[in-house]
């Protein structure tokens, strides 16, 4: 039983002396009691919007990665066994993916689970929505895709920065010197500025691979170095179905990329294995 305000009990009469009573200190105890409920309510609400954005972000990251392999939905939902339905709400955000589906979306996709999962944390980090990995365990390069456009070469950068950067230039040299060093630059200025950056990052111990995704800015990038005439001989891939490539006249089709990309390679091994 509550006391009333002119029943001040000898434990409370220093809050009585201050013009409180039992009755308004439980009054102001249910208050607080009211507030805590509705902090925890708040920071629930932030954690699931906070899950909700990395769900949608990482349904968003898988489609890219089908996508760059060339395969539609309904493809990659034979080769996982389940519905395209399925695959659909995945990439979506609105379906949650189990670890055993990851594996699988990995394998599909030819990553390893530890692949698949540094793609999804430098993609999320990239948007702040997980902290900048503190160690590069993979000792993975950042990727720059690389795009043929308006007869120049077309770069971005998307992975582990809290930015997406855009690159363009004549030739593939320049652009390669201007996305390295504008990440460069870019991560000096985080460093300046007191943002938390992993030393991995700060010191430089990273470096770049350059994804292409056509075979006219994959053409065009080697051409200094490689001719049509020595893709055809490796590669068989008709002289002038390469040149209409090189020019944009003609889509190649993934295994068409594939094939030309692993040519350039064999010739690139084939070249610093010479010795005098």
């Amino acid at each position: 039983m509550l006391a009333s305000e002119h029943q001040c009990p000898d434990t409370m009469r220093t809050f009585c002396g201050f013009g409180f009573t039992m009755l308004s200190i439980c009054r102001f105890l249910h208050i607080l009691r009211g507030f805590g409920n509705i902090f925890v309510t708040f920071a629930s609400d932030m954690s699931d919007a906070l899950n909700n954005k990395r769900w949608e972000q990482i349904g968003f990251l898988l489609q890219h990665e089908r996508n760059c392999q060339k395969l539609g939905q309904d493809v990659f939902a034979r080769k996982m066994d389940t519905r395209q339905e399925s695959i659909s709400r995945i990439e979506a955000g609105t379906r949650r993916i189990d670890i055993l589906e990851l594996i699988e979306y990995a394998e599909v996709l030819g990553f390893s689970i530890t692949e698949i999962a540094w793609k999804i944390e430098t993609y999320l980090s990239a948007l702040r929505l997980l902290p900048l990995p503190k160690m590069n365990v993979l000792d993975k390069k950042i990727r720059v895709e690389v795009s043929w456009h308006e007869n120049s070469f077309s770069a971005s950068v998307a992975d582990i920065l809290p930015e997406t950067f855009e690159f363009t230039a004549d030739k593939f040299a320049d652009l390669q010197i201007e996305v390295e060093e504008g990440i460069d630059s870019h991560i000096k200025r985080m460093v300046a500025n007191g943002d938390k950056v992993p030393w991995w990052l700060a010191k430089k111990k990273y470096e770049f691979e350059y994804k292409f995704f056509d075979a006219t800015s994959l053409l065009n990038a080697y051409s200094p170095y490689v001719t049509l005439a020595a893709i055809n001989r490796v590669t068989g891939i008709n002289q002038n179905l390469l040149s209409r490539y090189a020019k944009g006249q003609k889509n190649a089709s993934s295994t068409q990329l594939k094939r030309i990309a692993e040519a350039i390679q064999k010739i690139g091994r084939e070249l610093t294995a010479v010795v005098v």
